[in-house]
């Protein structure tokens, strides 16, 4: 079998390229033949991304899409169109957690899409739920990620070091986590926050630090991918704050690393984290109530220490060895 993955990848960072790195590097290691095509970049990056596909394309079986809203569609109207033109299976995985608004905005093009795939995997029931609206077919299988001994730190206490690994961007609220952790630093001044990642909202958060005299925070800024337990390492609570969010693998690699997670309970992030069983949820955009949680972990280490081992035993669902059970027959049907 021959798989070729198409998405707007770059090697090195995180989101959909890591998913799409390790697929190749499981695939291959089971012996099947796979390959990535970018569409990333500007219009030149594309270009020449479809002419490798055009080029490469009849030399395999199956196209694997990975697309997402806007203009991460693109690698989906590419892959499906270049697909049908060479009659080859294509699977289509939808990321990212905007899919209703787009949806919304882009009916007749997702339509004709989605209609012209193999078949289309979602991530989880959130997402599934959108398609189901939609009236698009569509299968659940999640992201990967294997447990592993060498990121997995056993915590005897929990402190209060915490750490996001977000993008400053308006999706991810950072300004949320970092009113929360002022109110935290209140009763616990040594509290330290990490703020792994980088956007366009950066200058107005270092701005906001400043202004409110928040201490001990940190903007590491963006880092590669295989360098982010080093920081895990360091922290004992993960935080994110998210204004919405599919299947952010951020929270099962603070699961992976031995953190408790304390999330937004919004979009995806409640079909991986379950409120008081595997880490804590609080509503989206509440500052007050995420420092409340952040304030109760740190008083509450024995059942914190029982979510934490809770959450590890989780990522078995995302495990290679789960995945692929579902993932190789969807390849070989047809």
């Amino acid at each position: 079998m021959k798989v070729l993955q198409i998405a707007n990848f770059q090697d090195g960072v995180g989101g959909i390229s890591v998913q799409v790195k390790s697929l190749k590097e499981k695939l291959c290691n089971d012996g099947v033949v796979c390959d990535i095509v970018s569409t990333k970049g500007p219009l030149s990056n594309r270009i020449k991304g479809i002419v490798c596909l055009l080029t490469k394309g009849k030399r395999y079986d199956v196209f694997h899409v990975h697309a997402c809203s806007y203009r991460g569609f693109f690698p989906a109207v590419v892959g499906v169109f270049v697909g049908r033109l060479y009659k080859k299976r294509v699977i289509l995985t939808y990321h990212g957690g905007g899919a209703e608004s787009f949806f919304r905005q882009r009916r007749a093009l997702v339509k004709f899409i989605m209609n012209k795939t193999s078949c289309n995997i979602v991530l989880s029931g959130f997402t599934g739920r959108i398609f189901d609206r939609y009236g698009f077919h569509y299968t659940i299988i999640p992201n990967i990620l294997e447990s592993s001994e060498c990121f997995y730190r056993e915590r005897s206490s929990v402190t209060p070091r915490f750490i996001s690994i977000r993008s400053f961007a308006e999706a991810y609220n950072i300004g949320c986590t970092l009113r929360a952790f002022k109110i935290v630093q209140e009763k616990y001044p040594s509290a330290e926050l990490i703020l792994l990642g980088d956007g366009p909202l950066r200058v107005n958060l270092e701005t906001f630090v400043n202004e409110k005299d928040i201490q001990n925070v940190s903007f590491v800024g963006q880092v590669p991918n295989s360098e982010i337990y080093q920081y895990l390492n360091k922290a004992d609570i993960m935080v994110s704050a998210s204004r919405f969010d599919n299947m952010p693998v951020s929270i099962l690699e603070g699961f992976k690393a031995g953190l408790l997670v304390i999330a937004s309970n919004v979009g995806g992030v409640p079909f991986i984290l379950q409120d008081g069983k595997n880490g804590i949820l609080f509503d989206s955009d509440d500052a007050d109530m995420m420092a409340i949680k952040m304030i109760w972990a740190i008083e509450h280490p024995t059942e914190v220490a029982e979510m934490i081992v809770n959450a590890r035993k989780s990522l078995e669902y995302y495990s290679w060895k789960e995945i692929k059970t579902k993932l190789i027959p969807i390849y070989s049907n047809g």
